[in-house]
């Protein structure tokens, strides 16, 4: 197992510390990874992120394994990921292939660097892309520009992954912890609940009705509107000042 976890209070940190090869994910680091996304979700904790360590994020699956019996800890792993309720956060650099390239479009907010390289490899192996990157990928870059990188297994690098929109933030490797930190600093000035509603309002979006989404944020506001952030940030505005949000996903 390569998984590595780090609690700093705020976040939770995940690693695939192996630098051998460039961080290669084994069979037990998805069921593991599942376990530490479920408890995170459970926790005090606000900000998961998923982190580039030793030069790389994560050359993907490691082959050789049994593949076959492999699949549904992959797949539970990312479902865990994409139900996740609070931001997740990647941080990237060097490869990110595999797997763990869709990983990071799972991830809320991707920072990388212009030497990261994004790699659906999975046609170069005679395999298909997994970790629902076939769901994914087209859905923020485009059908056709996705079909380019899923079945001719084209790498990309930083730039271009930010010129395809893929990016929060394009910056050098020795600047990725200031705008992670930078980026966390913002978020917790708004009202964490709101973030999180924000954040589900738009995974409910992509698979419902003009209607339907209407209806939800309708739901959701209503809701808002009798919370005590609502309440305090309404105060903090006529007041002009910081609002003190609860940091909490309570209703």
């Amino acid at each position: 197992m390569v998984l590595e976890s780090k609690n700093d209070g705020k976040s939770l940190v995940l690693t695939f510390n192996d630098e051998k090869t460039k961080n290669s994910i084994s069979a037990n680091d998805w069921i593991e990874l599942r376990k530490a996304i479920e408890a995170f979700d459970k926790s005090d904790l606000k900000y998961l992120v998923l982190s580039q360590v030793n030069g790389n994020f994560s050359s993907g699956a490691q082959l050789g394994e049994n593949l076959n019996a492999l699949m549904d800890d992959v797949s539970a792993a990312a479902q865990a990921l994409w139900d996740c309720r609070k931001p997740v956060i990647a941080v990237v650099d060097g490869i990110c292939a595999g797997a763990g390239s869709n990983m990071i479009l799972l991830s809320d907010f991707i920072i990388a660097t212009p030497s990261s390289r994004f790699i659906e490899v999975f046609a170069r192996r005679g395999l298909v892309v997994d970790f629902a990157g076939s769901w994914m990928l087209p859905r923020i870059i485009g059908i056709q520009k996705a079909k380019e990188l899923m079945m001719t297994s084209k790498e990309i690098n930083g730039e271009e992954m930010h010129r395809l929109n893929m990016l929060y933030k394009l910056t050098e490797p020795d600047l990725l912890e200031n705008e992670t930190n930078a980026l966390i600093e913002k978020l917790d000035e708004l009202s964490f609940i709101s973030v999180c509603m924000n954040k589900e309002q738009i995974k409910n979006g992509l698979n419902t009705t003009f209607s339907e989404s209407l209806d939800l944020e309708g739901v959701n506001q209503n809701n808002r509107f009798i919370h005590s952030d609502a309440a305090e940030g309404m105060m903090a505005f006529m007041e002009k000042r910081k609002p003190d949000y609860k940091n909490t996903l309570d209703a």
